[in-house]
């Protein structure tokens, strides 16, 4: 097979900083037959002039866009060129090796999308994660999505693929059509849609974990962002649509969407409102536990000599022992031959 030309698109919006970092860790893969595209949905210019230090990055600019990472996915796809189409996010830092493993999961020809391991957390932590990734969708319409930042070796084949570490062939892409922009709002589950739409196609998705990006997202880990009224409708809304588009409108997909989710919702609605009830109510607690301990200090002199103890130089001989095996040999048998002196003069002292 003829070595394959990968379009690399890198959805942003406002943010320059992270864009430039991304640049430069794509711009560093060896493999040289890829073109790379910014699709830039940004209120101001910073990131077009991130951009502009680079005349080998094809940079394309969407005005009075927010929330469409489909319509900007399907915009990058339409001036690219190459034979994979590979996306990674603005805050996705590819690793080494990550090109080079993308083309070589794509030399089977009966692999339509290729994706790989996002780590979030740092070293060794991440390393020590070792279970197998899964990346399922259920005949209910439940998609399931774990161990995406694995740190096993071992390849496997998933029902869909995270969007900020996803590529596909063109041929599949050709095949099903561009990403749909009826995923509104949080854009939640455009990616799983497309990649499921690729498996139903008849083409291998592969969960490669070399092909590894570092990412961190400020938004992610922020659950008052996760909690708000507005991100709550977005994702029952489109986790809905996902289902009756792909599994159709029955019992099954009826009481996954308006029974049992929203039954698990509300359980851990009510779990994290009496967790956090309870949690006030200890601190309460503590802060009056904290008065009184403050008050004896106040009122006790010696409490207050306590709080502050004087540190003491400890009146005991020091002993300073060196390693053996940082020692010169040639001063080994000089240490002996000190010792035997020391031992001689001792015993005519006795």
């Amino acid at each position: 097979m003829a070595d394959l030309t990968v379009s690399i698109i890198i959805i942003t919006r406002n943010r320059p900083s992270l864009l430039q970092y991304c640049l430069e860790h794509v711009l560093a893969q060896p493999y040289p037959y890829k073109e790379i595209i910014v699709v830039d949905s940004s209120s101001n210019d910073e990131s077009e002039q991130i951009v502009a230090h680079y005349p080998e990055v094809i940079s394309l600019r969407l005005h009075g866009q927010r929330n469409n990472m489909p319509q900007a996915r399907n915009a990058g796809i339409a001036v690219s060129s190459g034979e994979i189409i590979a996306f990674v996010d603005d805050d996705a830092m590819v690793q080494p090796g990550w090109l080079d493993t993308l083309v070589d999961t794509y030399r089977d020809e009966a692999v339509g999308a290729v994706g790989g391991r996002i780590i979030e957390v740092p070293k060794p932590h991440c390393d020590l994660l070792t279970e197998a990734p899964i990346f399922s969708v259920r005949p209910s319409g439940r998609v399931i999505g774990r161990n995406r930042g694995t740190a096993s070796t071992e390849q496997v084949e998933v029902d869909w693929l995270p969007g900020g570490n996803m590529s596909f062939r063109r041929k599949a892409l050709e095949q099903v059509g561009g990403f749909d922009p009826a995923y509104t709002l949080t854009n939640g589950r455009e990616d799983i849609d497309f990649s499921f739409r690729v498996k139903r196609a008849g083409w291998h998705i592969i969960f490669n974990p070399a092909m590894a990006v570092t990412h961190y997202s400020p938004r992610s880990s922020d659950l008052d962002f996760h909690n708000r009224p507005l991100t709550q409708f977005a994702q029952g809304r489109n986790n809905t649509y996902f289902t009756i588009k792909h599994f159709g409108l029955n019992f099954h997909t009826l009481t996954l969407q308006l029974i049992l989710a929203p039954a698990r919702t509300c359980g851990l609605a009510v779990y994290r409102a009496s967790l956090l009830s309870i949690a006030a109510l200890a601190q309460m607690v503590g802060r009056l536990v904290g008065l009184g301990a403050g008050i004896h200090w106040l009122l006790s002199s010696q409490r207050r000599a306590e709080s502050a103890p004087k540190i003491l130089q400890p009146n005991l001989s020091i002993t300073i022992q060196t390693p053996h095996s940082i020692l010169n040999q040639k001063d080994i048998p000089q240490r002996a031959t000190a010792d035997n002196k020391e031992i001689h003069m001792a015993q005519q002292d006795a």
